[in-house]
């Protein structure tokens, strides 16, 4: 089964670019008070970022 896919708003998705900018990596804390603050799960955190990064390395 899968996951339904993720929409998030302008205002979490500044937010996590500007996160972003200075940490490409998260600690599993830092992930977790993260996504809290945001109201998301640690895993759809975990997952953007890792999409982010694999987008981040592809474009440089």
């Amino acid at each position: 089964f899968r996951r339904i896919r993720t929409v998030f708003t302008r205002d979490q998705l500044q937010k996590l670019e500007d996160r972003f900018k200075h940490d490409k990596y998260l600690s599993t804390q830092d992930r977790n008070e993260f996504a809290r603050s945001l109201q998301l799960t640690p895993l759809q955190l975990k997952t953007w970022y890792q999409n982010r990064r694999m987008k981040w390395k592809k474009d440089m």
